[in-house]
């Protein structure tokens, strides 16, 4: 079934090439400096709100991709979902995002406030889904500017805000939604400089024990606009912690494919576990299960 289901979202979404998320390469005395900068392995459909660092994922709609001349259409929408961007403007330019990022970030001892080799580029990214929410999903991108195996390495750290904006208010949020999102994002930058802090000091480890996951923070939306995003399991990442409430683990993935084919699953997860509509944690031989 799962080989079935996978099969059907390449057909809609179009190839994913699954690259491996590792650990931060050692370095002797490392420093993370701050970059204002949008990363260049980012989402294709990401629509970012002008003058900020929030990205738009807007959902597929499935009569785009059943017209005639299903270019055409793609275009049109994605000069939509532009339009859209553009009008949150007003709203979500008074949360500023590198502000809140670095105030998280100051607080570690391998924060540097010059360039260095290591940089973070913050990005919340707010993504349209089937229950007629939007969800808000940080992301700290660390990318390394020393090359590793002829490649640049690149590592992404997402923590997925339990605070939800209803679809009525994404346009127009209240001063109150404003307030609770500022918080949230506060204290989700505050987590996410710590999962740096124990990669960075080899803390973030494996158990190696196996996740296989479903959450609508990842997939959203219908994909391409039909296939429902419940029935997306993700296998195959690795468990780092499981708390009572929450789970850390890291999954492979690839970030410049469509939000709503995946873009977010790459990277070092920190989840609550009512965040996930499936989890089952497993070892090689021994397998639970535990569905939320």
């Amino acid at each position: 079934m799962r080989i079935l289901l996978l099969f059907g979202v390449i057909l809609l979404t179009g190839c994913v090439s699954m690259a491996e998320n590792t650990p931060i390469p050692s370095q002797p005395n490392l420093k993370v400096s701050i970059s204002s900068d949008i990363p260049k392995s980012i989402p294709s459909d990401a629509k970012f709100i002008p003058n900020t660092h929030f990205a738009m994922i807007f959902a597929d709609s499935a009569a785009t991709m059943l017209m005639p001349v299903p270019f055409i259409g793609t275009a049109i929408e994605s000069e939509i979902k532009t339009q859209k961007s553009n009008s949150y403007e007003q709203h979500y330019a008074s949360i500023d995002i590198m502000q809140h990022a670095k105030k998280a970030l100051s607080q570690s001892n391998f924060y540097t406030s010059t360039p260095s080799s290591m940089q973070l580029y913050p990005i919340a990214y707010i993504q349209e889904c089937i229950d007629d929410v939007f969800r808000i999903t940080l992301a700290f991108h660390l990318e390394s500017k020393t090359k590793t195996k002829t490649k640049t390495w690149q590592g992404r750290y997402l923590y997925h805000v339990p605070f939800k904006i209803p679809a009525d208010d994404i346009e127009k949020p209240t001063e109150e939604e404003l307030s609770i999102l500022t918080n949230e994002i506060e204290k989700g930058f505050s987590i996410l400089t710590g999962l740096i802090e124990r990669d960075i000091t080899d803390s973030l480890k494996s158990t190696n024990q196996l996740v296989d996951f479903g959450s609508l923070y990842i997939y959203g939306s219908r994909l391409g606009g039909i296939a429902s995003p419940y029935m997306m399991h993700l296998p195959d990442g690795q468990l780092i912690e499981e708390g009572q409430d929450y789970v850390i683990f890291r999954h492979s993935g690839d970030m410049t494919v469509a939000g709503t084919a995946g873009a977010l699953l790459f990277g070092v997860h920190y989840f609550k576990k009512d965040q996930l509509h499936t989890l089952e944690i497993s070892t090689e031989n021994t397998p639970t299960q535990t569905t939320n």
